[in-house]
C-alpha cells in the first residue's frame, strides 16, 4: 500500500511548483518599459497657400489664413465654361516646396441620377507663364464618377504664384439647380 502513495506525494509535491512557475511566466508576460516623447508645437503660416485669382467667382469664400477656400462654380448644359484664374497656389517661402492634388469626396454620389447632369469639371495646374503642369479632371459615365487619382507632385518655385484654371461643363438638357460638391486636397512636402 505504502507504494502506491508515494507518486500521489510526489504529485502534490509537484504540483505548487508547477503552479508557481506558470504564475511567474503569465506576470513576465506583463513586463513593460515606458519612453518618453516631448514634442514642441508652433504655430505659423502654411507657406504655400491659395490666394485669389483675378477671376474669383462671385459668392466664392476663403479662410482668412489661405489653407482653405471654397469656390461658388457654375456649369452650362452643354457648354464649357471657363474660369482662366480663379484661385492661385503662391509659395511664399524662399524655398521651393513641392505639392500635389489628391481627391478627398464628390456629391452627389455615383449612381445617383443627379449625376448625370454633369458632363466634367477640369482643374488645372499652370504655371506662372501659363503652362499647363497638370490636369486634375472629374468626368462621368452615365450616373458614376470618374475621379482623378493624384497628381504627381510638382514643385513650386520660392517666392512664385501659379494659377488653378477650370473648366466646368453640365450634360445638354441637364436640371436646373442641381449641385455637385467637391473636396480636393493639396498635399504640401515640407
Amino acid at each position: 500500500m505504502e507504494s502506491k502513495k508515494t507518486p500521489f506525494r510526489k504529485l502534490v509535491k509537484l504540483l505548487p511548483l508547477l503552479l508557481t512557475s506558470m504564475l511567474i511566466g503569465t506576470a513576465s508576460a506583463a513586463v513593460y518599459y515606458s519612453m518618453i516623447m516631448e514634442p514642441a508645437v508652433t504655430i505659423t503660416g502654411a507657406t504655400i497657400r491659395f490666394i485669389q485669382g483675378s477671376d474669383w467667382p462671385s459668392g466664392s469664400s476663403m479662410g482668412t489664413n489661405g489653407t482653405w477656400v471654397s469656390l461658388a462654380l457654375k456649369a452650362y448644359p452643354n457648354a464649357t465654361l471657363t474660369y482662366d484664374q480663379p484661385l492661385n497656389l503662391s509659395n511664399t517661402d524662399s524655398s521651393s516646396h513641392q505639392f500635389r492634388l489628391r481627391h478627398v469626396s464628390i456629391t452627389p454620389a455615383s449612381s445617383s441620377a443627379s449625376v448625370g447632369n454633369f458632363t466634367f469639371f477640369n482643374f488645372v495646374i499652370k504655371n506662372a507663364a501659363g503652362v499647363s503642369q497638370a490636369s486634375f479632371n472629374y468626368t462621368t459615365s452615365g450616373d458614376n464618377w470618374n475621379t482623378p487619382s493624384p497628381t504627381s507632385y510638382l514643385t513650386l518655385p520660392a517666392n512664385t504664384k501659379w494659377i488653378v484654371y477650370i473648366e466646368t461643363k453640365a450634360a445638354a438638357g441637364a436640371t436646373e439647380d442641381i449641385v455637385a460638391s467637391i473636396v480636393i486636397a493639396v498635399d504640401v512636402l515640407e
